[in-house]
């Protein structure tokens, strides 16, 4: 491991604003206890923090998570070492020191569902050494992207034996924690029932958690004081996504 650890993250067009960096970076800043360099890639620095390292977005010719493959060049804006890629709607809720030294050369959560991909939320590897993912990708980028759904499909394909970070410490928001209400009054069709119930309820963080992953909708401004549809509210959010 290199000293000093490298937490990237990835900020395209409008979806999330400035704020999400920011409160990702001081999120890693009160959970992470070594010597760390914090970088976002974006074409839009404006409203970033500080401590926040800019590095520019150039391409144009990919969208949304397709982005996050240019994480794997061989040469990554000059930075060496280790790099942990975290995405914008993750809440880190507990110490990730472990992200630094969980054993793999490669490390990634694994996918909540039964499709046979990566969540590529939360990962780690040395910069450069994956190159081929990058480069096989610019090698076959339109056939790759009218096969694969996502970026998660494309990296499981190239790195299939991966090491996983511990089930217990990276949780999913929608499928490990008791997040919904009623899912099955909702599918009756009594939404505003449930939605009302949602609002209520709370949802319980597992003991050992450190990392909550808020994949798709709802993201964690949504639950953070209401519910969303029959999503729980999440008081963990308001306490820790700041």
């Amino acid at each position: 491991m290199s000293d000093t650890v490298n937490f990237v993250c990835l900020k395209w067009g409008k979806k999330y604003s400035a704020s999400y960096v920011n409160k990702l970076y001081r999120m890693v800043k009160r959970n992470f206890h070594s010597p760390f360099h914090f970088y976002c890639l974006t074409e839009d620095e404006s409203g970033l923090d500080a401590g926040v390292r800019h590095l520019q977005l150039e391409r144009s010719d990919l969208q949304g998570f397709w982005y996050k493959l240019a994480l794997f060049q061989r040469d990554f804006y000059g930075i060496r070492g280790d790099l942990i890629y975290l995405d914008l709607d993750v809440v880190i809720v507990g110490d990730i020191d472990f992200l630094s030294d969980h054993p793999g050369r490669f490390v990634i959560a694994r996918n909540w569902s039964r499709n046979p991909m990566w969540n590529s939320s939360v990962m780690r590897f040395r910069i450069g050494e994956y190159a081929f993912v990058w480069e096989r990708f610019l090698e076959n980028k339109t056939a790759i992207l009218e096969r694969c759904n996502g970026d998660q499909e494309w990296i499981y394909e190239c790195v299939p034996n991966a090491a996983t970070w511990p089930a217990e410490r990276v949780v999913s928001y929608k499928k490990s924690l008791n997040s919904r209400a009623f899912p099955l009054f909702w599918k009756l069709g009594l939404k505003q029932l449930v939605a009302k119930a949602a609002d209520r309820m709370d949802t319980s963080l597992p003991a050992g958690a450190s990392i909550v992953v808020f994949h798709g909708e709802p993201n964690p401004e949504d639950v953070a004081e209401h519910g969303y549809g029959y999503w729980k509210r999440a008081s963990f959010v308001v306490k820790n996504w700041r």
